[in-house]
């Protein structure tokens, strides 16, 4: 489970970076694919530490987080259970959330994880 919301995750926050490409599907980019390297490499970090590996993904221009680019975790009930960017976040709930143009942004992007298992 933490290796399908890592990766989704991962690819979102990508995107968000430029929002020419947030409307599209996730790119087939190098940079993509690096991504996706890394939430596996992730997941299977989280798969034999739990959530203590959660410390390593806080670190600030480390293989877990450069520039833009970082992980967090959501739970299946759209709890934040990681966000290093944003801590405050974190324990939190972002269902109903909106973005800046009143788009439940957090809810679509579960909506696309549960139907087709990543994006």
């Amino acid at each position: 489970m933490f290796k399908l919301l890592l990766f989704c995750i991962a690819l979102v926050t990508m995107l968000m970076v430029n929002p020419v490409n947030a409307q599209q599907s996730p790119p087939t980019s190098e940079k993509a694919k690096q991504i996706e390297a890394l939430v596996n490499k992730a997941a299977a970090l989280v798969e034999t530490q739990g959530k203590a590996a959660f410390s390593e993904f806080r670190k600030r221009d480390s293989e877990w987080w450069f520039g833009n680019t970082y992980l967090f975790v959501y739970d299946k009930d759209m709890n934040v259970l990681l966000n290093p960017a944003f801590p405050k976040r974190e324990g939190t709930n972002v269902h109903g959330d909106k973005d800046v143009n009143g788009k439940l942004f957090q809810d679509e992007f579960m909506k696309v994880i549960h139907s087709k298992g990543s994006g």
